[in-house]
C-alpha cells in the first residue's frame, strides 16, 4: 500500500503548478528526500536569523559564507530553503557546496516549487556522482539566474560525467546506474526536470566539465507575480540554449 503523503510533502507536491501530473507514487517517494532537505533549510534560516553570526557557524558546521550569499541572492523562500538543505546535505557528505556568485533569483515568481524540483533533483544527481566515485575534492556549484521571464539553471560537478551517448538516455524515465528498489525508486530525478522544463516552454541538457565531470543546464520560463496578478514577460526559453554552460569553466 502506498503511504499517503505527510502536511509537507502535499505542500510541496502542491507547489507544482504545471506537472501535477507526476505527482504520483513513484514521484511521491522521490521528492520525499527534497521535501526533507527544504524543511532543514528552514530551519537552519530560522537559526540563522535569531543567532549571532560566528554562534550559527561554530554550532551548526555549515559554511556561513554560502548561507549568506544564498540569503542574499535568492529572494524566494522555498528555493532559498532548498539550496540550505542541499548545502547542510552536502557538508554531511564532504562536498563543497557554492552558489556561483552572479546568481540571483527574485522572490514572487509563479512555479517557485518547480523552480526548487529541478534545483534540488539536479543538485542531488550531482551530490550521488561526485561521491560515489570518492574523489578527493568533490564539488558541486549552481549558477542560478532569472531574466525577463526566463531562469537559467546551471549545476556542475567534477565527478565522472556522463558518457556522450548516456546523454540523452539519463532522462528517460526509469534510466539509472543505481541499484533501485521498491523504497527508493531511480530514474525519476532526471526524467521530472526534463518533464518540468519542457513543461515551461524550455529544455535540459548535459555536457562535459573542462578537467572531468558533467554539466546540467535548464531553461524555462516563469511569469512574475505582482500583488497577485501574473505579469508575463516575454521567455526566450525555448529559442535554444544560449547562455549555454561553459565547459571550460
Amino acid at each position: 500500500m502506498t503511504a499517503l503523503p505527510t502536511a509537507a510533502e502535499r505542500a510541496w507536491l502542491d507547489s507544482f503548478q504545471g506537472a501535477r501530473h507526476l505527482a504520483d507514487s513513484d514521484v511521491r517517494r522521490h521528492e520525499r528526500r527534497n521535501t526533507l532537505h527544504t524543511l532543514r533549510g528552514l530551519q537552519v534560516l530560522a537559526r540563522f536569523a535569531e543567532e549571532r553570526a560566528d554562534a550559527f557557524a561554530a554550532s551548526n558546521g555549515v559554511p556561513l559564507a554560502t548561507v549568506e550569499v544564498i540569503t542574499r541572492q535568492i529572494g524566494d523562500p522555498l528555493v532559498r530553503a532548498q539550496a540550505v538543505g542541499k548545502l547542510i546535505a552536502a557538508v554531511e557528505r564532504g562536498v563543497d557546496f557554492r552558489l556561483g556568485p552572479a546568481s540571483w533569483l527574485p522572490d514572487g515568481l509563479e512555479g517557485a516549487g518547480e523552480i526548487g524540483a529541478v534545483f534540488g533533483n539536479l543538485v542531488d544527481n550531482a551530490l550521488d556522482a561526485v561521491t560515489a566515485t570518492g574523489r578527493p575534492e568533490p564539488r558541486v556549484e549552481v549558477m542560478l539566474r532569472y531574466d525577463r521571464g526566463t531562469v537559467d539553471l546551471s549545476v556542475y560537478d567534477n565527478g565522472p560525467g556522463v558518457a556522450p551517448h548516456l546523454r540523452g538516455w539519463v532522462f528517460e524515465r526509469g534510466s539509472s546506474t543505481k541499484p533501485a528498489s521498491l523504497a527508493r525508486p531511480r530514474g525519476i530525478g532526471l526524467a521530472l526536470v526534463r518533464a518540468v522544463a519542457e513543461a515551461r516552454s524550455g529544455s535540459v541538457e548535459v555536457g562535459g566539465r573542462k578537467g572531468g565531470g558533467a554539466v546540467f543546464t535548464v531553461r524555462m520560463c516563469a511569469a512574475e507575480q505582482h500583488q497577485g496578478a501574473r505579469r508575463n514577460a516575454p521567455c526566450q526559453a525555448d529559442a535554444g540554449t544560449s547562455r549555454r554552460l561553459r565547459e571550460d569553466r
